[in-house]
């Protein structure tokens, strides 16, 4: 069997997932690259830690200088974009990150071409004239948002009754509640507590909520209304109403 080596490692990693590694992206060859490939005699191998390896047999010229392989990268994850940071991405514009050796941050290496987008989230292209000494990393950051809770109340509660959420471990603070329409119920209101800043956005985050209930008649006295509350979920809550900086769930009380 011919002995292959190793030419190029492309990974792609995300802040947003532990270890960075991530099931809901790939990158695709365009059909002129897949030709080009054929041509050189050079195949692409999935591994499983969100990376590919271009190789080719040991006796083979490999690439050409002036050769550049192109990839889409798509996304199948329809939030990807509530949780990415991507600066002021156009969807409707055609992106391409154009990869040097060692770590590539997303958002600063992506160039506007100018035209309408034709495929992926943006073109990835890989020019082989340069020497790769490192692993090509493409770096996804997360977005920073506020966390909110969208409280909403039976017809049977009181004007006299306030609301608090603290977390467990104090690492997070909310502001007092604020009046907001229930975008699903017309003419009804419901209570957002929001974080008092922003916080990195993680699939997993160990903070756990705790909302009490306050009676304005006994400020001093507090009551525990619900336990152990999961940070917010992306895209639970969507709303003209809620900033796109923030992060909604809701609690029915």
């Amino acid at each position: 069997m011919p002995v292959l080596k190793e030419l190029i490692v492309v990974r792609v990693e995300h802040e947003y997932f532990d270890d960075c590694y991530s099931k809901y992206y790939e990158l695709v060859l365009t059909g002129e690259s897949k030709q080009i490939m054929h041509r050189r005699g050079v195949v692409m191998k999935e591994r499983n830690d969100n990376s590919i390896s271009l190789l080719a047999e040991e006796n083979n010229f490999g690439f050409f200088d002036d050769d550049i392989l192109q990839f889409e990268f798509r996304v199948k994850d329809n939030h990807f974009l509530l949780y990415t940071e991507m600066g002021g991405l156009n969807m409707f514009r055609q992106y391409t990150l154009r990869c040097k050796s060692g770590i590539n941050d997303v958002v600063k290496s992506l160039t506007d071409k100018g035209q309408k987008r034709i495929g992926g989230l943006f073109l990835v292209e890989i020019p082989l004239n340069v020497n790769y000494t490192k692993e090509v990393v493409l770096r996804f950051k997360t977005k920073l948002v506020r966390w909110g809770y969208l409280i909403i109340s039976d017809e049977n509660k009181t004007d006299d009754l306030t609301y608090h959420i603290v977390s467990n471990d104090d690492s997070i603070s909310f502001q007092h509640p604020m009046p907001i329409d229930i975008p699903w119920q017309f003419g009804e209101k419901g209570l957002l507590i929001a974080s008092s800043r922003k916080i990195p956005l993680k699939a997993r985050n160990n903070q756990k909520m705790i909302l009490f209930e306050t009676d304005n008649q006994r400020p001093n006295h507090k009551r525990i209304i619900q336990k152990n509350i999961d940070p917010p979920v992306i895209g639970e809550v969507l709303t003209k109403d809620i900033s796109k900086d923030m992060v909604v769930s809701l609690l029915y009380v």
